[in-house]
């Protein structure tokens, strides 16, 4: 996959929570952002489905991205 420049993209980074606790530059506004109620987050089996077409798309490494520890209950412990 390209970008208009022609640079080849093969990276993605996968927030799974609206939480972040780390407040990084390129990903969280210095305003923040609204939270997100738990309904509206996608699911474990909706971020491995992008995962899977990124990859399909020529991504060959996917950092997952949401707080330090990560702060999503659950992550440590999902199996598909």
């Amino acid at each position: 996959m390209r970008d208009k420049p022609g640079r080849t993209i093969n990276y993605l980074r996968l927030s799974i929570t609206d939480r972040c606790n780390l407040r990084c530059c390129y990903c969280m506004p210095a305003t923040g952002v609204p939270a997100c109620d738990h309904g509206d987050i996608l699911h474990y089996e909706e971020l491995l489905s992008i995962a899977e077409a990124a990859v399909g798309f020529g991504i060959e490494k996917i950092r997952i991205t949401g707080g330090e520890p990560l702060v999503r209950k659950g992550v440590l412990h999902y199996r598909e």
